[in-house]
């Protein structure tokens, strides 16, 4: 027992440990951009709002970041589309080939993000629609796919088919079914997967760099163009911006549902197999 216990208090200090180090660096980028100095320095001298009262008063800032949250929001939308129906017939409907093609679904978290981006500009330019927004919001849909389908199955896995089943001894149509019945029980994982889906569409660099133009960009690409010239605190203050945007938003999730509640099989699921 008491081996178990020293093994306990191991783990939760390399937890720890490994958590400082992996924050460290995102603390540096914080205390930069409160920095006083004209350039980036560290620790810096002195403590100023000034470059947080630039970047948010600089278009070639503010508009890229309005840019992102919008084509985050829109592939989100579009990526859910395709994902619940897709986890429905994957999970209640499974064929011959579903396996397969939930793994090709899946696919874009195993490729390089330069090398999906390439591929993408490719086939896009092809049908026309190279550079254009709806080129952009395709491109984020595939790379946010996986994250939503992924949390749905997994969600939809472990609730109970009787509930459904139900409906339809009752007399409700499918329709009815799925928007009373289904979707209520998807909710949690449509807030949570497409939470994630956001934040993966509005941090991503290489296909928005790839498919975007200069109406377009978005804020990841607006900070890699104003760092090829400029070495100021700038990019830290808007980087801090964006970093309480997406500590905004998984507070939200975690407070909403919580990620255990996400992973942890349901209570029918679990009387079920008990």
């Amino acid at each position: 027992m008491r081996q178990v216990e020293k093994l306990g208090k191991g783990l939760r200090i390399y937890v720890i440990l490994a958590a400082l180090f992996i924050m460290a660096p995102q603390a540096i980028v914080f205390v930069v951009a409160f920095s006083s100095a004209s350039f980036v320095s560290f620790p810096p001298p002195g403590f100023s709002l000034r470059w947080f009262e630039q970047v948010l008063a600089d278009p070639a800032f503010m508009r890229p970041m309005w840019n992102s949250v919008v084509l985050g929001l829109l592939a989100t939308v579009f990526a859910a589309i395709v994902a619940v129906p897709a986890a429905i017939a994957l999970v209640r409907h499974p064929f011959r080939f579903s396996t397969a093609i939930q793994t090709f679904l899946l696919s874009p978290l195993s490729m390089p993000a330069l090398i999906l981006a390439i591929a993408l500009l490719f086939y896009l330019s092809a049908i026309g629609l190279g550079n254009t927004f709806t080129g952009l919001v395709i491109g984020h849909v595939v790379i946010t796919l996986p994250y939503l389908l992924r949390t749905i199955v997994a969600v939809y896995a472990s609730t109970d088919p009787r509930i459904e089943e139900a409906s339809y001894t009752l007399g409700a149509p499918p329709l009815a079914t799925f928007w009373h019945v289904t979707l209520p029980m998807l909710r949690p994982a449509l807030f949570a997967g497409g939470m994630f889906a956001f934040l993966i569409s509005f941090d991503e660099v290489a296909i928005s760099l790839l498919l975007s133009n200069a109406r377009s960009m978005t804020l990841p690409v607006a900070i890699l163009g104003y760092l090829v010239n400029n070495y100021d605190p700038a990019v830290a203050a808007i980087s801090v911006v964006k970093m309480i945007i997406v500590i905004i938003g998984l507070i939200a999730l975690e407070y909403t549902y919580g990620l255990r509640n996400l992973t942890l099989p349901s209570n029918q699921e679990q009387r079920r197999n008990g």
